[in-house]
Parts: structure tokens; sequence; C-alpha cells
């Protein structure tokens, strides 16, 4: 499946005004001519189950079953017992990512003392190298995201805010790096493009440490010194095009015209970020951003394949092709660097489906490991009974040169009767037809 995956970097801390007719401002020696308007966004809905736990004037911790969210209310912010619950909910701050949002209850409580709201992100899909610009952010109720001064932590990997008041929360990269595809083909071509979310003047002096946030717009010379592509893992080329303020923040990587095996491709962009983040830990309350190496990866599929899993292990051909014997198909793949193997015989030639068994129209498969060898096979035969099978191949496409579907089953290393070990496989393969001799 496609996917579209949203990737986030730092910006420097822009004060905007926000009405554009206020004029632009000067933060750092740099003028903006963003039109500084706030971005209002739906709310989330539910996508989960809430964590509840009742805390009182003692303080206390609750956080998520996987730890990824965490509140610390410290004694004294509470009068009376209270149920306090953290509740996941559909990100609508970033649109086509798949992190989620935390609805934080109850919304119209407010603290005497600060709580803490704390996010593992090494746990929720950040990308690699985007840790300083990391930011945690509120809705409001006008459905305004605005961010907050953020900790961050990366020995522990979290980011932390401190906050009167519950709501919608959320942390996110405040420079993005979208792409249109992430699984290719050869030929294929995959367009990134690098975005940026703007941090916009506060609108009361009440709120000087609350930016609200804009709308997703293009990578703008006020935010970034410069950028530099390039391929660090895999094959293939990388086209680099302009955005419509002449940076190169746009590429398009294009895959080669032949993928014997299915591999990882990664991109970096290396970007020199101006100005600084908010950060309580830092002089001034101040991160500053500099050089940061932002690594994407895009899956390349190979032009053939058998790649699956053999026994809860990944099991991935380097060898692998079909052949036609006496009305027979014979499938077959072979992961040379782990000596690993996967033979498939199939009775006959015109079938779509094939379930196990020796007759026409059936199949039987073995797979193989180690040194000396040890095979195994997909049926055993019970101390009382017949020989009894397992699995299913069911042919999906197939071509001059080529047959492709998907193979099931499990596996069992044989005795005299019944069977002493077993490993389940799910794959799939797109097999070359060997030349005949």
């Amino acid at each position: 499946m496609k996917r579209r995956i949203l990737l986030i970097w730092a910006i420097p801390l822009l004060l905007l005004g926000i009405c554009c007719s206020k004029g632009p401002k000067e933060i750092d020696g740099r003028s903006d001519d963003g039109t500084g308007i706030p971005a209002v966004k739906p709310k989330g809905t539910p996508a989960g189950a809430p964590i509840v736990k009742m805390i009182g004037k003692n303080g206390g911790v609750i956080e998520t079953t996987d730890k990824a969210v965490r509140i610390t209310i410290p004694e004294g912010s509470i009068e009376v017992p209270t149920e306090i619950s953290i509740l996941p909910i559909t990100n609508t701050l970033e649109e086509g990512i798949d992190r989620p949002a935390f609805r934080i209850l109850p919304e119209g409580i407010r603290f005497t003392k600060p709580v803490t709201i704390s996010f593992r992100y090494a746990e929720m899909k950040v990308t690699e190298g985007a840790e300083k610009g990391l930011l945690i952010a509120y809705q409001r109720a006008d459905g305004v995201w605005c961010a907050l001064p953020t900790m961050l932590d990366q020995q522990a990997g979290t980011l932390s805010v401190t906050s009167d008041h519950f709501s919608d929360w959320i942390f996110f990269e405040e420079i993005t790096l979208r792409k249109d595809r992430e699984i290719i083909e050869k030929n294929d071509q995959v367009t990134l493009d690098l975005f940026q979310t703007s941090l916009l003047a506060p609108q009361a002096t009440k709120d000087v440490d609350q930016w609200p946030l804009s709308a997703l717009e293009d990578l703008h010379p006020r935010t970034v010194a410069s950028i530099t592509w390039k391929i660090v893992e895999g094959p293939g080329k990388l086209e680099i095009k302009k955005n419509v303020h002449g940076l190169p923040a746009k590429a398009v990587y294009i895959a080669p015209e032949s993928v014997p095996v299915s591999r990882t491709v990664t991109v970096q962009v290396e970007i020199t970020a101006k100005g600084s983040l908010p950060d309580p830990r830092y002089p001034g309350g101040k991160l500053p951003i500099g050089k940061m190496i932002f690594l994407t990866p895009l899956q390349l599929t190979a032009d053939a394949y058998f790649k699956g899993i053999v026994g809860g292990q990944p099991f991935e051909s380097s060898k692998m092709g079909v052949r036609v014997r006496d009305l027979s198909l014979l499938l077959e793949g072979v992961d040379v660097k782990s000596g690993k193997s996967v033979h498939i015989y199939c009775n006959g030639l015109t079938g779509k489906t094939y379930p196990a068994g020796r007759g026409p129209g059936e199949f039987y498969m073995t797979f193989s490991e180690g040194n000396p060898r040890v095979m195994l096979w997909n049926f055993y035969r019970p101390c009382s009974g017949t020989e009894q099978f397992s699995g299913k191949v069911t042919i999906m496409e197939s071509g001059d040169d080529y047959i492709a579907g998907t193979v099931t089953g499990t596996f069992y290393l044989l005795k005299d009767c019944g069977f002493t070990e077993n490993k389940d496989i799910s794959a799939t393969f797109k097999l070359p037809f060997y030349e005949q001799p």
C-alpha cells in the first residue's frame, strides 16, 4: 500500500503579526512576509480507549499504557479528588501523518500549580535527526493550535511542557518533508517537498509564551540558510528543484531501470536553519537550531522477489525463480546469506489455487536451513491416520516471463510419526521463469 508520510523539522521562532495589515515583524534580523493568520483546525475524534485515574490533593502521575504520554500533577494542584483521563484522538494539526493527538480531561480545570505534560517522542515515529525541531502544542477552543516553550531531553527521548489547564495536545516537527510515495518499483519516481509551519505572534500579553500556528507554507529563505540533498544508501538518482521562493526545497527520486533485490533507499536532507526555538532549558529560553541532518527511507521493490515471514523471522530471497517440469511448477526462493530456502511443488500448470496435498491440482513444499542442513515439510504423518497437509498457494498474476502470488502454511520437522518442531510461513512472490535447458 502506498503511504504518505509527514516528516517535520525545526524553523526559527517567527513572531508575526496576526493580521497582514499590521506589516512585517523583525525577528533576529529577518523580515516575515507570510500571512500571519492562524490556521483553524477541526477537533480530533476518539482513536482509542481512554486511560482514567483519580488524583487528589497529594498529586500523582497518570500515563498511557505504552508510556508515550505522561501527566505529572504536583501536590497542591488539585483541592478535591478529580478524575483525570488521557484519550488518543485523530491528529488534525498534521494532516496525513500517522501520529495521534491526545485529549486530556477535564478540560475546564485550572491548576493552582502547573502540571507537566510529557511525550516520549522516540516511540512515536519521529524523523531521524528531527529531535531539535520538536515542539508541543495544544488546541484552543477556537480550533487554533498553539505551540508552547518545550523542554527537550534527547538522552531520555522526551519532550515536556508545563501548563495550568488541560485540552487537546500533540507534539510536532516544524519543518515538514512530505513524500508522495514510499513503496516504489523500477523506473518509479517519488516527489519530496519541504514545507514549514510558522509560529505567529501572541494575541495578548498574557499569552506571550503561546504561539498560534499557521497553515502549512512553502519553505522560506527567512527560515533556512542552506539545503543539501543526497542519497546515502541504495541505488537511483535525485533531481533537485526549486520551490516558489527559489529554494532547493523539492527533490524527485528516480528509481533505477532494474531492481534485482528489494532494498531500502535512504535520502538525506541537510538544512542549516536560522534562529532558535523556545526551550526553557537553554540560555535566554531559546534552543539554537543550526545544522540538522534528516534521513527518510524509501522502499524499493525488486523486479522479482520472494519475501515474507517464516517461523516468526523475516525471509527474503536473493536467488529465486520458477521452472516447468513434467506438467508441474517448481517455485524456488533462496536466501543465500542466511542459508535458508523454500521450494514449492505445484502439481498442474493451470491452477489458480493449489491446496496442500500430493494429488493433481495440489502442492507440497519444503523449508531448509542450517549446516548440516535441516529440512521441514508442510505435512506430517500422525502416529495413527493419514498424512496431514497444511497451506495454500494462490497464483494472482502470470505473464510470459514471470509468475506472482502468495503462499501460506506450516512446515514440520518430521519424526517417525508426528513432528518435533513447526514453523509457519506467510510470503508473497514474483518469480521469473528460469531459462529452459
